[in-house]
């Protein structure tokens, strides 16, 4: 006899009693969710020819099934609440407009700024600041002295402080 034809046989054989018995451990409604999960990892399972007992298999996959969906239930009974949240009472996390329009003008023109320095500055400043690379790990990158891309590094914090000012850096990222 073929896997397809016993589990086909076992099927009509024991479909009743497992929908019964995941019925009594489970909410009725989800017996038939549980009775067929149980029956799909009995045929998806990768050595069917080990499992000596397939009823025993169904019914403790069904009896593992039913707890884990009881714990679940649990859980969401004690953090869910039933009632709806009102989303227009939340706050809102995003900029407003006006604060967003200030925030893209000061990386413009912060990038304006730096637009000014020699490339090797403005790469050495980005790889060190926004990249947080060392100063041995710039000057790999960029084939230069450790020394260099500290000094390349330096210059570009004193522009950018001499032309913006430190209030535009009120973060502490001056620092």
């Amino acid at each position: 006899m073929t896997w397809h034809h016993l589990l086909d046989k076992l099927f009509r054989k024991h479909n009743g009693e497992l929908l019964a018995f995941a019925a009594r451990r489970a909410s009725p409604h989800s017996a038939e969710d549980i009775a067929q999960e149980a029956f799909l990892r009995l045929m998806n399972h990768p050595d069917l020819d080990a499992i000596d007992n397939p009823r025993a298999y169904l019914f403790k996959t069904a009896a593992n099934l039913s707890s884990n969906l009881y714990d679940y239930d649990q859980v969401r009974r004690r953090y869910h609440s039933e009632e709806p949240v009102d989303t227009e009472s939340l706050p809102s996390t995003a900029p407003s407009p006006d604060a967003a329009v200030a925030a893209q003008q000061q990386l413009e023109r912060f990038l304006a700024v730096l637009g000014l320095l020699p490339e090797v500055c403005q790469h050495a400043f980005v790889l060190n600041k926004f990249d947080g690379l060392s100063y041995p790990e710039v000057a790999a990158a960029l084939g230069i002295s450790a020394k260099s891309a500290q000094r390349y590094v330096l210059k570009a914090w004193q522009h950018v402080l001499q032309n913006l000012g430190e209030e535009f850096f009120g973060d502490g990222m001056a620092g």
